[in-house]
């Protein structure tokens, strides 16, 4: 079979995702993110035309750019990403768990337990590509679906060699929950996750601002067999105090604290400590710097050993670990060996 795959972003870097596939005469863009820093540009091209574009999942890295697609290209993704997409474009269905032929190509999809109907993709060329959009396999919210095996692996890598398991970073978070604290999350991510671990935290007082709170009513609508076990029974025992300014403890949008509640709370409290728990764009950054916010990881996307754990699941020969930098090569070389790929052009 003559097929190819074509990294156009994403690759050796924290950078949008873009991939390439052709086979059978076809092409697929897998993602078409934009940029993580607001108004910068995408940093990838498209080389030719594709036949569909197909969404994992809704964070703009993975979606912002679909306007650099043309607009007869039709755009597949899951009922609740394709809800969160403001576009007139041709959306067509991906299931959260199934198969469906895209453009004579099988793609099988699985839930990638990352955020809201955020999925994995396996296409059915030569022994099996297998790409993981973002993937966490330690969500105590959303569901990962076991997926079937594959040759060529694409993998969430965006910690990089970073290891330490979830309650490592919980119990780094406890002690910032002593101080009126804004936590700027996705709502469609880690908002609710960390929603269910306040509600358990005696004494708690904690609140949610009206996107996570509108996020909270679509997961109520959601069959439970789309979330962890047990999952929809707490969700339904959530009890944040009505949104105010004198809440101890805020989770609001947006996560890069620019923008919605957040950034209204980090510009009008000088007095609260804000934490970021994820990936920082350069005006977060700026903040830290300053000591006006302060970061912790909370863990959405796979720690190196989750890496390892779905490649040999997936018995793949080659690995391509995306979304971060692969320094030092030696480390990366030294947990994957033979298998590391680090290629932008890939036959397959």
């Amino acid at each position: 079979m003559n097929a190819s795959i074509e990294i156009l972003s994403g690759l050796n870097a924290k950078a949008p995702a873009a991939i390439l596939v052709k086979a059978q005469g076809r092409c697929l863009l897998l993602d078409a993110g934009g940029a993580l820093e607001a108004g910068a540009d995408s940093g990838w091209a498209l080389p030719q035309l594709p036949d569909a574009v197909l969404l994992t999942h809704d964070h703009v890295d993975h979606c912002a750019a679909l306007h650099q697609v043309p607009a007869q290209v039709p755009v597949y993704a899951t009922a609740p990403v394709a809800a969160s997409l403001q576009t007139e474009r041709d959306i067509r269905l991906l299931p959260l768990n199934g198969t469906l032929d895209i453009a004579g190509i099988k793609v099988t999809t699985g839930q990638a337990g990352h955020s809201l109907g955020g999925v994995w993709l396996h296409l059915a060329i030569g022994d099996g590509v297998f790409y993981s959009g973002d993937f966490s396999l330690e969500s105590t919210l959303f569901a990962f679906d076991a997926p079937p095996v594959a040759g060529l692996a694409l993998l969430d890598a965006s910690y990089g060699l970073y290891d330490a398991d979830q309650p490592a970073c919980r119990a780094a978070l406890e002690p910032w929950l002593e101080q009126p604290l804004l936590l700027p999350v996705p709502p469609s991510g880690r908002a609710l996750e960390m929603a269910l671990w306040l509600n358990d935290r005696p004494g708690c007082r904690w609140t949610l601002d009206s996107a996570c709170r509108q996020q909270l009513e679509r997961l109520h609508r959601l069959p439970a067999a789309l979330l962890q076990p047990g999952v929809s029974a707490r969700l339904a025992r959530l009890t944040p105090e009505p949104f105010g300014d004198d809440v101890p403890v805020i989770l609001a949008a947006n996560p890069d604290g620019v923008g919605g509640e957040a950034g209204r709370l980090i510009e009008a409290q000088p007095w609260r400590a804000v934490l970021y728990t994820g990936y920082m764009p350069s005006v977060a950054q700026d903040q830290v710097e300053r000591g006006r916010a302060h970061w912790q990881r909370w863990n959405v996307h796979p720690r190196l050993g989750d890496v390892l754990h779905l490649a040999k699941t997936l018995q793949a020969r080659r690995v391509v670990p995306l979304f971060s930098r692969l320094d030092p090569r030696a480390a990366w070389q030294q947990a994957l060996g033979c298998r590391l790929l680090t290629d932008t052009h890939i036959e397959i």
